[in-house]
């Protein structure tokens, strides 16, 4: 293949290949031939590498009430000093090794930031995020998008689910009372409760008033009456289980397992073998649609109530679904919908990123308004609508950063970011039950916005000063109509 011949749409998804770990042995040797003849190539590479490893070096999750210590912003020369300190490692790297293992270090580097130690991130109390609620709000101190601090939690009526930081994900059914001590441990003071824990989180721990439950990789339910008695069912893998206070192997640890229940010589007077998901809490919502998150990116399982500017603050983006499985009743706009790496700028943004931005860089991003239109979906079209928004703590004085990326199990139809567009499009494609912002302020500026080369991944470079970012996305929705139906369910 004539090396020069490569367009841009497949130059980006041999280098999103490169990064995920899928190219085949014939397009790794033609990466590593461009790489070799081309210096502008490899220069566009490690720019790519360093902007997917950049959204792995900020917090996950951030704390309302320690906005001042919060994030490290850092000024924009100390941002240029580290990329040029970055730039040239990775010269001086690929000048004493071949560019196929260039190829393999950065892939490890890549596969080590995205491992467990980046919860290390996280600064302050918070250990958890509220994701989910259905719930008079008069009896429950919870809401959706909450931050999960250490301490008591009551749920009067409803449903709530939590995401603990470790990836636990817990749903409780109210009336229910808990404590939590941190994102491995917590105590069920009343109620009903069901864990589902992934292998990072093995040795989770939940205390009931009469007995101790580890995990040890699995979905588990507890339950909790009036008297403090406890009740347990394994719903998948295995537990840990002991009486704080029994007669004889109840008071030991005791090891059941989901499939040989049947071969416990002795029941514990604590298990309870038939589930029964009314008497117990459902098993947590497993989100279907979204494949994955990282950066700053939260994602909630439904909208919150008050998107107004200063409503709903957090230093870190939050993602949710609006409408789901939705037919279009007319033609919808979209500001952008062909892969490439966007930058809105304001006039005075425009200045500053021309004077300070390098032309190999600006050379790799298209500079647009946010009022330009791509393409528009036709009336008839089953869409899926998210709403990303950012709303950070005032700091006077300072600029708000945050990236994040979301990738979607299905392809992107196109994301509105002009103002105008988000607030006509509200009505369409918003939360019935969600109050928005509808002012002139809520519009992305000084923004970067990239739609991956197969259209199911989009990479966001938020910056606030004083006023919302919000962007909404429209995902083609998925066939299959019953899967959606039992995530909006809830598993009722």
């Amino acid at each position: 293949m004539n090396l020069n011949s490569i367009n841009q749409l497949e130059w980006e998804s041999m280098l999103e290949g490169a990064i995920n770990g899928a190219l085949s042995d014939s397009e790794a040797q033609l990466l590593n031939r461009l790489l070799k003849a081309n210096p502008e190539r490899l220069d566009d590479y490690i720019r790519f590498v360093d902007m997917h490893a950049s959204l792995y070096q900020e917090p996950l999750l951030a704390p309302t009430n320690m906005a001042d210590t919060m994030i490290d912003y850092q000024t924009l020369e100390m941002e240029n000093e580290q990329q040029r300190k970055l730039t040239g490692f990775w010269k001086i790297l690929a000048s004493v090794t071949t560019a196929a293992a260039l190829i393999a270090f950065s892939f490890v580097l890549w596969q080590s930031m995205t491992g467990e130690s980046n919860w290390d991130y996280l600064r302050g109390q918070y250990v958890g995020l509220v994701t989910s609620l259905k719930a008079n709000g008069s009896d429950s101190d919870l809401y959706v998008g909450r931050g999960v601090q250490t301490g008591l939690f009551t749920l009067g009526s409803g449903k709530a689910q939590i995401r603990l930081d470790n990836g636990v994900e817990l749903s409780m059914r109210g009336p229910v009372k808990f404590e939590v001590f941190g994102q491995d441990h917590l105590a069920l003071v009343s109620g009903r409760l069901t864990a589902n824990v992934p292998e990072q989180a093995i040795g989770f721990r939940i205390d009931t008033p009469d007995m101790e439950v580890v995990d040890l990789g699995t979905e588990f339910a507890l339950k909790v009456d009036s008297s403090g008695e406890s009740k347990l069912h394994v719903l998948e893998g295995e537990v840990e289980a002991r009486l704080k206070q029994g007669l004889d192997f109840e008071n030991e640890p005791l090891i059941i397992a989901k499939e040989r229940l049947d071969e416990l010589l002795q029941n514990p007077s604590y298990l309870e073998l038939d589930y029964d998901p009314i008497s117990f809490a459902p098993s947590p919502d497993r989100d279907e649609l979204i494949r994955a998150t990282g950066g700053m990116m939260q994602s909630l399982h439904e909208a919150p109530l008050d998107l107004r500017n200063g409503r709903f603050k957090h230093d870190y983006l939050m993602l949710f679904p609006e409408r789901l499985n939705y037919t279009l009743p007319d033609e919808l706009a979209v500001n952008l919908a062909e892969p490439g790496t966007y930058r809105m700028l304001t006039e005075n943004g425009a200045k500053r990123y021309y004077a300070e931005t390098s032309a190999d860089k600006q050379a790799c991003e298209i500079v647009v308004r946010s009022t330009i239109v791509q393409d528009r979906i036709p009336v008839g079209t089953v869409v899926n609508s998210y709403l990303v928004h950012f709303d950070a703590f005032d700091k006077p004085g300072e600029r708000h950063k945050a990236k994040g990326r979301v990738r979607f199990n299905n392809r992107i139809l196109g994301v509105i970011v002009s103002g105008q567009d988000l607030n006509d499009s509200d009505a369409l494609l918003g939360n019935s039950e969600t109050i928005y912002e509808n002012s002139h302020g809520r519009r992305t500026e000084n923004d970067l916005v990239r739609i991956s080369s197969d259209q199911h991944q989009v990479f966001l470079n938020f910056e606030v000063t004083g006023f919302i970012d919000q962007i909404r996305i429209v995902v083609e929705a998925d066939s299959n109509e019953l899967e959606i139906a039992r995530f909006l369910d809830g598993n009722e």
